[in-house]
């Protein structure tokens, strides 16, 4: 059995792990109390993400906690629990590649993210002008070439949606509606999130479902969802 099918629980498997009953777990995952996901009418959990959820529930974990955990063990830590609602923006508004920058990286000086800003918006101008990070149709990931240099106070991501679309760079001419800015400061944790988030966008009804997001929680739930699907995938494989 593969380490990603063992992470796959039973409803089952889980009220033996959390040592409760079953109805107990039934009625915590149908409220939302615990993430779960039904597969064919039949409850399924992941360990890591339970395990998570027991560790909030007994200490508070930071996202800058999460990050740091991601240099160890990436398999563990879900992009949709690195995304925080207070960095996701909804309305980019169409214009030039330093103009959607701009937009992007405005939530890291509001909450004291970046030691300089300005220095900051000018590593990820300079990436883009080396080649756009417009990686697939539709959807870009701006990040800094070296994350080391880029003297953040904290890891974060960005999240984007320009509902119009907008010219962005991309090698097919599409317009690109999601920007996720990676915000790393460590080389390791920036290959992983790009790895990762590369993986989440790869389906072009996922991407579609993105752009009509409204809300933080519309696309925590959508990047939650999808990382499910990919996990049960990858579990019977």
């Amino acid at each position: 059995m593969t380490q990603t099918a063992q992470e796959i629980m039973t409803l089952t498997e889980l009220a033996n792990y959390l040592k409760v009953a079953e109805k107990t777990v039934v009625r915590m995952a149908r409220d939302g109390k615990i993430p779960g996901t039904k597969v064919a009418s039949q409850w399924r959990f992941m360990r890591s993400m339970v395990d998570q959820w027991l560790e909030n529930r007994m200490q508070p974990v930071t996202p800058t906690n999460l990050f740091e955990l991601l240099k160890m063990a990436p398999e563990v830590v879900p992009v949709s629990r690195l995304v925080a609602p207070e960095l996701m923006l909804f309305d980019i508004k169409p214009g030039s590649v330093t103009e959607v920058l701009e937009q992007l990286s405005a939530p890291l000086q509001d909450h004291n993210l970046v030691e300089d800003s300005h220095a900051y918006l000018q590593m990820l101008i300079d990436r883009e002008n080396l080649h756009s990070t417009a990686i697939a149709p539709h959807v870009a990931i701006p990040h800094a070439r070296s994350p080391a240099n880029a003297k953040l106070k904290s890891s974060a991501l960005v999240v984007g949606i320009c509902p119009e679309g907008t010219d962005f760079g991309a090698t097919d001419n599409q317009k690109t509606n999601v920007f996720i800015l990676i915000c790393s400061e460590d080389d390791m944790v920036h290959l992983r999130l790009l790895a990762k988030i590369s993986k989440l966008l790869s389906k072009p009804k996922v991407i579609e479902r993105l752009i009509e997001c409204r809300n933080s929680e519309q696309v925590i739930a959508l990047l939650a969802e999808t990382e499910w699907k990919l996990a049960l995938k990858q579990a019977e494989a």
